[in-house]
């Protein structure tokens, strides 16, 4: 036997040492462990890199969707318009750059500024036409798929109007450019969502016309469009107390003022929609309407010196006050 032992090399060396069981599971679990990380930095870095590629590809769309719109807008008044193709030619790819280039990273540029403000005149010009076949609206009362394109339009024009609002600020740069832009959107939502502003409407598709008109409405109080939000903010630049020393003959030929008396309008626009459609889908809406109305609006520091007299005293008006308590009294 002990012949035997004598014949035995170690191929594991001189030095090497016995390793107990726990040490081998330990030493077999930390290389386990290393291989899962390893896998997991190498999923990280191709997530990371997939990001960063679809981030820079849509950028770049973006910017080739810029520049085509801006040549089609240079012949604008040449082309043969129709609401069909202002859906398809202008409104989509606008919304599409204007979406990757600007609201999304919180900023408005010069470039996206100047964009917007000949977006939003050419919508108003359709909107108020008289002219079926140009009005953007009578996609509301068309083909199924008209009427789905244009409330999924119309939603993302109002979202971005509000985030437009949320960004007005005199004192910032280039704000006389903002004001400017901000009450050509403020305009636009406010004729977008009343049904009497619409043109060329038939008795026959007023039924029509106004379903789609309260859809909107309910999405302008929702969280989604962020109103009361945007309101909020912006009445917080206001100037305070001067804005409610101005003279109602120079206030009304003031951006200023039209977009503060737009915001006031749209802010108080859900509950007259709740008024006349009480059994309406938008009736559970109708607690965070108020809530958010109260929350934000209501508490503004200084809300009575921000606003001009006018709109006071039309906040104040019975008819406002009487329909605010029948609301919040009905939704109980």
């Amino acid at each position: 036997m002990d012949e035997r032992r004598k014949h035995q090399v170690s191929l594991r060396g001189a030095s090497a040492k016995e390793i107990t069981r726990d040490a081998l599971l330990e030493k077999v679990s930390q290389e386990r462990e290393l291989r899962q990380y390893a896998r997991r930095a190498s999923s990280a870095a191709l997530f990371i890199q997939r990001v960063w590629r679809r981030y820079r590809v849509t950028k770049m769309v973006a910017w080739e969707l810029r520049e085509e719109w801006e040549k089609v807008m240079n012949q604008y008044a040449e082309l043969a318009i129709t609401a069909t193709w202002l859906s398809s030619n202008i409104v989509r790819p606008f919304l599409f750059f204007i979406t990757c280039l600007s609201t999304r990273h919180r900023n408005i540029q010069p470039r996206e500024i100047y964009s917007m403000k000949n977006f939003f005149q050419i919508m108003l010009e359709s909107v108020t036409s008289t002219d079926s076949m140009k009005n953007y609206c009578s996609l509301a009362i068309g083909t199924v798929e008209e009427r789905r394109v244009w409330s999924y339009q119309s939603r993302r024009m109002i979202s971005l109007c509000m985030f437009i609002l949320s960004e007005c600020d005199k004192s910032r740069a280039g704000g006389q450019d903002i004001v400017a832009l901000t009450s050509l959107a403020m305009r636009f939502v406010v004729v977008l969502t009343d049904l009497k502003g619409w043109k060329g409407v038939t008795e026959h598709d007023c039924q029509s016309a106004d379903t789609a008109v309260k859809d909107l409405v309910w999405f302008t109080g929702s969280s989604e469009s962020g109103l009361y939000l945007s309101i909020r903010r912006y009445i917080s630049t206001l100037d305070a107390p001067c804005s409610s020393r101005i003279s109602s003959s120079s206030v009304q030929r003031d951006d200023r003022f039209l977009i503060t008396a737009s915001t006031i309008t749209l802010a108080l626009r859900p509950f007259h929609a709740a008024k006349f459609d009480l059994d309406g889908p938008g009736l559970l809406d109708i607690h965070y309407v108020t809530k958010n109305y109260c929350v934000f609006l209501l508490t503004v520091p200084c809300l009575t010196q921000r606003l001009p007299t006018l709109l006071i005293s039309a906040m104040r008006h019975k008819s406002i006050l009487s329909l605010f308590s029948d609301i919040t009294g009905k939704a109980r």
